[in-house]
């Protein structure tokens, strides 16, 4: 090959994307939200180990990990958006809901709803095989949600923030940022899938393979929309639904 078709062949490649956010601001984020995951896993494991799962904790302490839970996912989604305003992301950009009139609005919610539906079945799926073993996770899930009414505002508004914050962060930033270090939409969906799973330690291992199913899921969706809308409608219903129907069915137990 002549030594002057190298110069031409580099001019015409396609240049390489530019991060979202720098690489030490990505690698922090994973220390902080894997860290906090193993944190939860410990910390939930002991609650089984003990015994406490059985009396479950009490309403102050349920709304104290509310609270809590709404400040750490608050705090993520401004490290997130803080670190891709500082390279002209914008959150608007981001999310890009393309709301022009309320029948937009519906159509998202719409989609959602489907979603949601999608997220049920894989989440069904993933954990049929392990349904007669024993799970931890779930029991833990059983005592966190709502059992009395007075806790369901908080539940609703953190389940609310949940879909906004970690769709924004999951989807809106990891899943972007790997497809342009990778090069390719397929290993950001499947990278920030699995790293989804992993952040939520405290549901046990089986419950957090499904997550990772409910990640793809949701990143194909982002992915394919080129919106977060559909996608935080789906995971704040999800979360909130789930927690209800625990709510309901501990209230008929009690009858």
């Amino acid at each position: 090959m002549p030594e002057s078709a190298a110069p031409a062949e580099s001019l015409n490649a396609a240049p390489k994307e530019r991060l979202i956010a720098p690489l030490w601001h990505t690698i922090v984020f994973l220390i902080l939200i894997l860290g906090n995951s193993y944190a939860s896993f410990y910390l939930s494991r002991r609650f089984v180990a003990t015994g406490a799962a059985a009396a479950g904790p009490s309403l102050a302490a349920r709304l104290l990990t509310y609270t809590s839970t709404i400040i750490m996912e608050w705090v993520l989604f401004l490290y997130v958006y803080f670190g891709m305003r500082a390279r002209g992301e914008t959150m608007r950009h981001r999310i890009n809901a393309r709301w022009k009139s309320a029948s937009d609005v519906w159509r998202d919610i719409g989609i959602g709803m489907g979603v949601w539906v999608a997220m049920l079945i894989v989440a069904a799926i993933l954990t049929l095989p392990f349904r007669s073993a024993g799970n931890e996770g779930a029991k833990v899930v059983t005592q966190l949600v709502p059992h009395v009414f007075l806790e369901l505002p908080v539940w609703a508004v953190l389940t609310a923030t949940a879909g906004f914050c970690e769709e924004f962060v999951f989807r809106g930033y990891l899943l972007e940022q790997f497809r342009r270090m990778t090069g390719s939409a397929t290993a950001g969906i499947a990278i920030q899938a699995v790293i989804f799973g992993l952040a939520h330690g405290y549901q046990g291992w089986v419950h957090m393979a499904a997550i990772v199913g409910i990640g793809l899921v949701l990143g194909g969706v982002a992915w394919g929309r080129k919106s977060l809308a559909p996608g935080m409608f789906a995971h704040g219903w999800m979360d909130f639904s789930s927690g209800v129907g625990i709510y309901i069915a501990h209230l008929k137990h009690l009858m």
